[in-house]
């Protein structure tokens, strides 16, 4: 995605702000002649006309007050990040905000991303030296060490990891106003960057998905998989527009959680498993079979534990086999007799085709929530506004056709 410059962002919102083109110039520090031609370049770049120009006098047209509204956003970000950094420096104009550029924040945001510099000069297709000039010289505008040696390699200060993500949430914010500036005009062909846990990607994440498509048939999707911890940072770096999947009962001040459902986890098995035909399979049946497990941390997991903890006195716990991967679970059940706490919902292909099976037994555990979680201030574009409703319809939908099975669904917020 190519970004604008910040300064002519900058000059951008001077502009607007005090309705004068000439007094930005001189705010900015910039001359008349540069300053128009800055504002073309912007409007070159979005690709419409950004302001309506009368004698001493210059206002926004629609599309310009959207990218008034991200911009603001964006130097908002960077200036109270800047501010953080050095609390007696002053940041308005002559601060290490108005000296930052979009280079130097591309620059961090791929080192957080990619957690080094030749991966972030791969990000970029940049030489590894030319990332990391631009990183060292952010570094020396923001005063901060943001980088440390560890070893062989380098890796991000704490101080460093905290730049990156407000860096990151920056170019996120102007990134989203190009794509805004589309959807005014009738185009929705954006990116939507998902971040999926094992419990949603099965049917939540494409079934919403396909359903969007049939009205936005040129939208982008990006489902990133991974550990939780790992797509939690992506999305308070920005790197992800949201996550969908199993909540966790402590989250971070700066995020927001919403229940799509509750549901419980059940013992399932391959169809031929030997307890697969049994009524009332007991804790002590459990224990006479291998498991596969869900990573630590995980409430699969910690349910999974707690009832490993009943298993009868002296009676050795099996092998296990621990997975975040669902093919690999699926593959392990079908060809052996382990067993896995999965979720129905998790498994509706596999259970209609009858290729797995429940067993008999209530595991003994509180519900478990699904939902999605997103930045406290993050401000969704249309498209992804659009794909949460699409997600929350899915939902409803699956509640209506499912049969009694412990899952309570929150039909709370389901647009139309």
């Amino acid at each position: 995605m190519e970004y604008p410059n910040l300064r002519h962002i900058r000059l951008f919102c001077a502009c607007l702000r005090t309705g004068s083109l000439t007094q930005a110039a001189d705010i900015v520090g910039v001359t008349q002649p540069a300053a128009s031609q800055a504002i073309s370049r912007l409007e070159d770049l979005f690709g419409t006309r950004l302001l309506e120009r009368a004698p001493g006098h210059a206002m926004a047209t629609p599309e310009g007050r959207v990218v008034q509204a991200r911009s603001l956003r964006a130097l908002e970000l960077i200036r109270t990040g800047c501010q953080r950094l050095n609390p007696d420096v002053p940041q308005r104009g002559s601060g290490a905000d108005a000296r930052l550029t979009i280079s130097h924040l591309r620059a961090l945001q791929a080192f957080a991303q990619a957690g080094g510099f030749p991966g972030a000069a791969r990000i970029l297709e940049q030489s590894g030296a030319a990332v990391q000039r631009t990183a060292r010289s952010a570094e020396a505008v923001l005063g901060s060490n943001l980088f440390e040696a560890d070893g062989r390699a380098t890796r991000l200060t704490g101080t460093g990891r905290a730049v990156a993500r407000w860096a990151g949430l920056s170019l996120k914010e102007l990134g989203n106003a190009t794509e805004e500036v589309l959807e005014l005009r009738g185009k929705f062909d954006g990116l939507v960057s998902i971040g999926a846990l094992p419990m949603a990607r099965t049917t939540i994440v494409p079934d919403a998905i396909a359903s969007l498509s049939s009205t936005y048939p040129l939208a982008r999707f990006e489902i990133i998989e991974g550990s939780y911890e790992q797509l939690l940072s992506d999305l308070e770096m920005g790197h992800i527009d949201f996550l969908i999947g199993a909540l966790r009962s402590r989250i971070s001040p700066s995020l927001n959680q919403e229940l799509l459902f509750d549901f419980r986890l059940a013992v399932v098995a391959g169809a031929g498993h030997p307890l697969a035909s049994r009524a009332d399979v007991s804790v002590a049946n459990l224990a006479d079979y291998p498991w596969v497990v869900a990573r630590k941390g995980t409430p699969n997991r910690n349910t999974f534990d707690a009832l490993a903890a009943r298993f009868p006195e002296g009676r050795q716990r099996q092998g296990t086999v621990e997975t975040g991967s669902l093919t690999t679970l699926r593959g392990l059940l079908m060809q052996s007799d382990r067993l896995a706490l999965l979720s129905r919902h998790q498994l509706r292909h596999e259970l209609k085709a009858g290729f797995l099976t429940l067993l008999d037994f209530e595991v003994p555990a509180k519900p478990l929530s699904i939902g999605i979680t997103t930045r406290r201030n993050w401000q969704p574009t249309a498209l992804q506004a659009e794909y949460l409703a699409a997600v929350r319809r899915v939902v409803v939908s699956e509640q209506s056709a499912s049969t009694p099975e412990g899952m309570r669904f929150a039909a709370l917020h389901a647009a139309e």
